[in-house]
């Protein structure tokens, strides 16, 4: 392949990220895939005239409460719009730092949510009493709904999360979904959107995900877990310029590569993707099949 000139190092990252976990699509497809994907997420009102069609919604039984999954998928921010106007009423389990970055944007949520009559609440991951104020939202009939993926647990050391097979490599998660699911003893249920036409969308749902009672903690995280990030596989795989993550996984902490030398790259190997860049005003080469930068 032709070595890419003049290209950001947003878009080198991006494209490494999606070579590792999706090599079947060749380089070359690389930068039409980046230019759908920042166009899917340039902001988007909370508010929006988008219709949605909610007889998916209407399919599932709600009479108990559950753990609804999000992914951020392009419609994460108004998911929880279409929810609540199925008469579904929820707090939503976040990172601290997240709520404060985006503040103001979820105060506004939060008010649009309230239109229906029913409260919404934020709870915080690292409130020592997350566990408590969760157990009391099921237990006065409200759903519990998080972010399954996204900027977040960056702290958080691989041997603290639990590794799972994801698309064509692999990736470390956090625990704390399935680990709910277990203490509370309530089934997680992954939701995300489909695209109809025009501005017509559709919610759809994965299979619930239930504690089995020959299960102990340890094969429920696990299995919990693979099963939450084997639906978001599946629309990746589909439509790969919708997942808003690809430009920031090297944030999350969520996988190890072992990094050549570039003596052991050989500048000459045209399948390590190569790319010029400039980082820091300086020009350089990125071998993104091996997440290595060397300055020229």
């Amino acid at each position: 392949m032709p070595i890419e000139d003049n290209q950001s190092w947003e878009y080198a990252l991006f494209s490494a990220h999606l070579y590792r976990y999706i090599p079947a699509i060749s380089w070359d497809n690389h930068a039409d895939i980046y230019k759908k994907w920042t166009i899917v997420h340039q902001p988007k009102p909370i508010g929006s005239t988008l219709q949605w069609d909610r007889s998916f919604l209407q399919e599932l039984d709600w009479t108990t409460p559950q753990i609804i999954c999000l992914y951020h998928l392009g419609m994460h921010a108004q998911i929880p719009l279409v929810l609540a106007a199925h008469g579904l009423c929820f707090d939503i389990l976040m990172d601290r730092a997240v709520f404060e970055k985006q503040r103001t944007q979820l105060l506004q949520l939060q008010d649009e949510l309230r239109n229906n009559g029913l409260e919404y609440g934020f709870l915080m991951s690292d409130d020592p009493q997350v566990l408590l104020k969760a157990r009391k939202a099921i237990r006065e009939g409200r759903h519990l709904l998080v972010f399954a993926d996204g900027n977040s647990g960056t702290s958080e050391s691989l041997n603290k999360k639990v590794r799972i097979d994801f698309l064509a490599a692999d990736i470390y998660v956090r625990k704390g979904i399935a680990l709910l699911s277990f203490l509370l003893q309530i089934p997680v249920i992954p939701i995300t959107h489909v695209f109809i036409n025009d501005d017509y969308y559709s919610v759809v749902a994965g299979n619930r995900i239930c504690v089995q009672p020959y299960e102990n903690r340890d094969c429920y995280i696990t299995r919990c877990m693979q099963q939450v990030y084997d639906f978001l596989a599946i629309e990746i795989s589909r439509s790969p310029w919708n997942w808003e993550c690809w430009s920031y996984l090297h944030e999350m902490n969520c996988y190890s590569i072992a990094v050549p030398t570039i003596k052991e790259i050989g500048e000459q190997n045209t399948d390590a993707g190569i790319i010029h860049i400039q980082l820091a005003g300086e020009k350089g080469v990125f071998y993104r099949k091996y997440f290595c930068y060397s300055r020229r």
